[in-house]
């Protein structure tokens, strides 16, 4: 390796085209680089979904989701199964092994699902997909006060417009409903005319079809033979005939039916700010995305379209990534612009100026690098990536300035410029690289990392790592050559040169004085006072741990950050009238207008409205709301707040199953503490899960307490009476006909232009509503003869579901909880929830089973990987700098630090008073990589001095004074590089602050650390060798004497 560094100090084309050859590949990887506002989250999900129309819940749970269950839960690469049986269709989720190949698991899991023969006859075929996360660039909202109908015909219009685009991979119409055409027929009139449903259904499907009739190949060639009857409006199928009797009439479907077009989905509607609307998602590719030219193009449709469309239908984005994207560009780039010119004003303060032009010069060449590789491996321009590049600002520097302090040195004890490049490069090159190849590894973890939020950090460590690699290039072989031409400083002529010099000489001097003068005597001190030192040290680390297990510093595994929009979400029990859940929308919205005269609110508003547009969905008996805030209310008045005064305005709704809002970034479900419950025994799950509830409940300051029991209010069973088998009348018979009459028999389903339309025989609505329509029906048998209901089966009444969770083929019961008290958070209350109430739970339901759900599980199941990542990195790295030292002590000391970051880390929590989250974890990491590397460099010159013949006292105040000023400079260009970012008040930045704090806190603490801490390691270790090989006090009475 040194003679590779001394090939390119003394072969300037060498260096110089190395240079040119990063700069360019950089411009290069610039232009095909993806830009997107959150790196695309890859899923390793996969979900199979089965329907199986007109079963209830515990019917598809028994004959859809069971058996599927039980044919793939051995499957290689099946991780954790989740599953939820709903009315009429079922869903089982797959979560894949790590490292298991997806779509091989998707072909196992079909020809597994495939050769399950025990599904009813009536389901439908099902479905198994692997879940894509694809981005949503915008999401446009067609509104007007028109025909529903209408506003999707110019909505489908627009999205195939939108989807051929060449900046846009597609575009997903959300908020419609497929037409269906339902003909209703009562009791009476199926009595009257002695017809049935299925008569009805078989006439339709004999009269209603466009079939091929062959061809006639004649003389003038081949004639096309055609029958086209198919019937596609509701007047087409009133026309079609059912019955001829003998007496000459016609009896036809409108007849003895009502025929009307109505929609398939019942419970169903979108509106934006008050209007009927249907909505555009545009999705960008996931490969080279470019979310700056996509909202662009489909910006430039919409303003050109406008003009083409009717007065009352209007596009407008409800949300456009491009913005945000932008905003934290800016933000980003503004605070890298601020740190980079710290950094470089601290570099001029200590160096020669054009040594700190030339260190600095390492973070253009590391960063130029990093955008040339990183489309290669994945990582596009995104708010992560963009992040990664500021918190590396000062780490990148760190190498360049070591062997720029080295290099200057060489030349200020007489040396030419060619060899005091060489020497003061070869002399560092050990510690250089091993420093860089310690921080490297210790950013490699964060690959690794489960969880989905720690796959969206991924962009992170693998800038690092690429940046990192190419500052070290450049600080071995392209820096050496350009310090050649260094000066040492010379007195210069013009006033105000000589002014910049003698304060720049102040501040260097000063530090090398306060190194010799105040900084020597304390290491000498505190080598003396050693155990003292070391105790103080490690009194100070307990005290940090302390802070957070008393909860002075939060815990939370996601950052709250506030986020731009509000989303309210109301479930109602499947009891709850229709005509009332559209009346609930109508509630909330008009509860939303009452914000902006909400005296809590508006106090130290500045905007002139809090809301910027809403949109509002109802989807069966789930109420959705998004409510857009308008620019700059967050930053004014707190998200969470306005949800809070948007549910006290919309009033109690006691029968409501869930109602919250969510006001911050990230998973909802990670704002509640969460449990889950999983049992085959269903009265015990019942039991348990009240009794955890009420094991909530007498915790102070804990709220909101439910769970996701879906109980419908009662279910019907029917039995079979026992002489209903004299007249050839089986349960089977009796439940068709009823589902029948209730769900509707399915005659046909067609294509219809662009929709997918079912024609449904059934009861009237009306008639549907009313229980007693099922006990007046007659029950049909083969030679036409009638049975009133009552005469063979009865009905009763069992205890009903809406819907059905599993885990892990077991039925499940989620239990949430909010801490809205005082000294009370959800760490807090899973301490006391898994050990005692837990315990108690157990001893009375053996039956039941407690796991960890949510945010907790999630924060579990990180911190758990993370620490044996952490270690197996921090033993790599011991076994590194031992076959480079020689030693197994040296490398201890080295490491010895590494704790002291965390330390560093929660003490800049507590200052900054945020909570310590996933992201502070992973500026742990990299934190540890600077303490390292700080460490390493102190470590070395010990060493170094002791092969010299100094004595091991001697060594460690030399080695502490002679490294201080490129140890305290690489801290301090790291703070400062942060410094603009950690300072930052906007929203944007409150996801960023957490890392920042760990990372600039944990170096500066550290630094005392390496400073003090460290050397009196050393020394204690090497007193405990000496003692060891039995040389007895010789090194105690070596420290009396110096």
């Amino acid at each position: 390796m040194k003679r590779l560094v001394s090939w390119f100090v003394r072969d300037p084309v060498a260096a110089n085209l190395l240079m040119i050859l990063i700069l360019v590949g950089s411009i290069f990887g610039s232009l095909k680089i993806g830009k997107e506002f959150f790196p695309n989250i890859p899923s390793d999900y996969i979900n199979i979904t089965k329907s199986y129309p007109g079963a209830g819940p515990t019917e598809v749970e028994e004959q859809i989701v069971i058996p599927i269950e039980e044919a793939i839960f051995n499957l290689e690469g099946v991780a954790e199964i989740d599953s939820v049986a709903n009315r009429g269709y079922g869903r089982v989720g797959v979560e894949v092994e790590i490292g298991y190949d997806r779509d091989t698991l998707v072909n196992e899991i079909k020809t597994r699902v495939n050769a399950i023969t025990t599904f009813p006859q009536d389901s439908e075929e099902e479905n198994v997909v692997a879940q894509d996360k694809r981005t949503i660039v915008m999401r446009l909202a067609v509104h007007g006060n028109v025909d529903k109908r209408v506003l999707k015909k110019f909505a489908q219009k627009i999205r195939d417009d939108i989807a051929r685009l060449p900046s846009v991979e597609s575009a997903d119409l959300i908020g419609e409903s497929r037409p269906q055409i339902e003909i209703e027929l009562s009791e009476l009139d199926m009595r009257r005319y002695g017809i049935s449903f299925e008569q009805v259904s078989n006439a339709i499907r004999r009269s209603s079809v466009n079939v091929p009739a062959g061809s006639i190949d004649g003389e003038r060639g081949t004639i096309q033979l055609q029958a086209r009857g198919q019937s596609y409006t509701e007047e087409d199928f009133r026309e079609i005939i059912l019955a001829s009797p003998l007496d000459g009439s016609v009896i036809r479907v409108r007849d003895v039916a009502t025929v009307r077009e109505t929609e398939e989905r019942k419970n169903f509607l979108m509106r934006f700010n008050g209007e009927n609307a249907v909505q555009i998602d545009v999705l960008i590719a996931s490969q080279d995305p470019d979310v700056q030219a996509s909202s662009d193009a489909v910006r430039e449709y919409i303003e050109n379209q406008s003009n083409l469309m009717p007065a009352v239908i209007k596009i407008e984005p409800v949300t456009d990534l491009s913005q945000p994207f932008s905003d934290r560009l800016n933000l980003l780039s503004e605070n890298a612009l601020g740190g980079l010119v710290l950094v470089f004003i601290v570099l001029m303060l200590f160096l020669n100026p054009m040594l700190a032009f030339w260190v600095s010069t390492g973070i253009g060449i590391a960063y130029a690098g990093a955008l040339w590789i990183l489309p290669s491996v994945g990582v596009s321009i995104n708010m992560l990536s963009m992040f990664a590049f500021l918190l590396i600002l000062g780490i990148v520097v760190d190498d360049a300035i070591i062997v720029g302090e080295s290099v200057y040195r060489y030349k200020e004890n007489g040396y030419d410029g060619l060899e005091a490049s060489e020497l003061g490069t070869h002399a560092v090159l050990k510690p250089v690289t091993l420093a860089v190849i310690s921080t490297m590894i210790l950013f490699v973890p964060m690959l690794f990392l489960p969880g989905a939020w720690a796959k969206a950090a991924y962009s992170i460590p693998m800038v690092t790592l690429v940046a990192l690699s190419f500052s070290l290039i450049e600080s071995l072989l392209i820096l050496p050559y350009h310090l050649v031409g260094v000066k040492v400083e010379t007195a210069p002529k013009h006033p105000v040169a000589k002014y910049v010099q003698a304060t720049r000489k102040t501040c260097a001097n000063s530090l090398s004085r306060f190194a010799a003068k105040i900084y020597r005597p304390l290491l000498k001190n505190a080598l003396e006072w050693r155990y003292l030192t070391v105790l103080s040290f490690l009194l100070a680390l307990s005290i940090s741990i302390t802070l957070v297990s008393a909860g002075y510093i939060k815990q939370a595994f996601f950052p709250n950050v506030p986020n731009d929009f509000i989303i309210l979400t109301i479930r109602m029990p499947d009891s709850y009238p229709s005509e009332n859940l559209f009346r609930l929308v109508e509630r909330a919205e008009t509860a939303l207008k009452s914000i902006e005269t909400d005296a809590k609110l508006i106090e130290n508003r500045e905007n002139s409205t809090f809301i910027k547009s809403a949109v509002s969905f109802l989807n069966n008996q789930e109420i959705t709301i998004f409510a857009s805030l308008t620019p700059g209310t967050t930053s004014q008045t707190d998200p969470t707040l306005i949800g809070e005064r948007w549910i006290h305005h919309i009033g109690a709704i006691p029968e409501a199953e869930e109602l919250r809002t969510a006001a911050t970034f990230g998973p909802p479900r990670f704002d509640d503490f969460s449990v889950l419950i999983l049992s085959d025994d269903n009265e015990q799950l019942e039991e348990a899960g009240q009794f955890m509830k009420n094991a909530l409940s007498n915790i102070a300051g804990v709220t909101r307490i439910r769970d996701d029991a879906q109980t419908g209010s009662h279910d019907l069973n029917i039995e079979l009476l026992p002489y209903a088998n004299n007249l050839g009348i089986s349960l089977l018979d009796v439940a068709n006909q009823v589902r029948q009459g209730f769900h509707g028999d399915k005659a046909q389903r067609i294509a219809r232009g662009r929709d997918d339309m079912q024609v449904m025989v059934k009861f009237p609505e009306k008639d549907r509503r009313k229980i007693e329509t099922l006990t007046e029906m007659r029950v049909r048998v083969a030679d036409g003869v009638e049975v009133p209901f009552n005469s063979v089966a009865k009905i009763n009444y069992v205890p009903g579901y809406a819907s059905i969770e599993r885990d892990n083929r077991q039925r499940s019961l989620q239990i949430t909880a909010r801490a809205a008290g005082e000294g009370i958070d959800n760490n807090q209350i899973s301490r006391l929830v898994y050990s005692d109430v837990a315990a108690d739970l157990s001893r009375r339901y053996p039956n039941v089973t407690i796991l960890k759900d949510g945010g907790g599980k999630e924060q579990g199941n990180f911190y758990r990987e993370a620490a044996k990542d952490f270690s197996i990195a921090l033993i790599v790295i011991y076994s590194l700098m031992a076959i480079a030292f020689k030693s197994y002590l040296k490398p201890l000391g080295i490491l010895s630090a590494v704790p002291f970051g965390i330390m560093g880390a929660l003490f800049g929590h507590l200052i900054v008073g945020i909570e310590f989250s996933l992201f502070s974890f992973l500026g742990v990491f990299a934190a540890s990589g600077v303490v390292v590397n700080d460490n390493l460099v102190l470590i070395e010159r010990i060493s170094e001095l002791r092969r010299n013949g100094l004595s091991v006292t001697d060594a460690l105040q030399q080695a502490g004074e002679d490294r201080f000023r490129p140890i305290i400079l690489t801290s301090i260009t790291t703070f400062v590089g942060l410094v603009p970012i950690l300072l930052e008040t906007s929203m944007q930045a409150q996801f960023l602050i957490p890392m920042v704090t760990s990372l600039a806190f944990g170096v500066l603490f550290a630094s005392s650390v390496t400073l003090l801490f460290v050397p009196c390691i050393y020394l204690l270790g090497a007193q405990a060798k000496d003692r060891w090989s039995g040389i007895g006090n010789t090194i105690e009475s070596s420290l009396s004497g110096s």
